[in-house]
């Protein structure tokens, strides 16, 4: 089955993305894959035991968001799957992407970080450059 990958950290810009990809799923007869990157944070001075509940609260925020996203694929009729994995997010995206042997990637031009750059996020335009496979941008 062909593969589509959506990356998506919970921002108001990934739920628009998830849309397209699902619409793209359903004209296609695609699998839509959602990626969620939990970024390393861990403060020098910072205590391991702190750090282990910082890690524990993002997969608390990872699964929320992602519960949410494969709810609303399956509620359109598509199939659908996660990915969770620690690490850069666009990194973690194009990733999933080559592993998956995806068709596409549907990103946000902005994440929940706010717009840190003119044009795209900073993912965004990480994973534009990097990516060997085609990426449509949602605004």
């Amino acid at each position: 089955m062909k593969r589509i990958i959506v990356g998506d950290d919970g921002s108001e810009f990934a739920r628009k993305a998830l849309e397209k990809a699902i619409e793209f799923a359903k004209k296609e007869d695609m699998e839509v894959v959602v990626v969620y990157a939990i970024e390393e944070f861990c403060p020098i001075g910072v205590t391991e035991l702190d750090c282990n509940v910082v890690k524990e609260i993002q997969m608390k925020e990872a699964k929320n968001i992602i519960d949410r996203a494969l709810k609303r694929i399956k509620d359109a009729g598509v199939s659908g799957r996660d990915v969770i994995k620690v690490g850069r997010p666009s990194d973690v995206i194009i990733e999933a992407a080559k592993k998956e042997n995806a068709e596409m990637i549907v990103v946000a031009s902005h994440g929940k970080h706010g717009i840190k750059r003119m044009a795209l996020g900073s993912v965004t335009a990480r994973v534009v450059e990097y990516s060997p496979i085609p990426v449509f941008v949602m605004k």
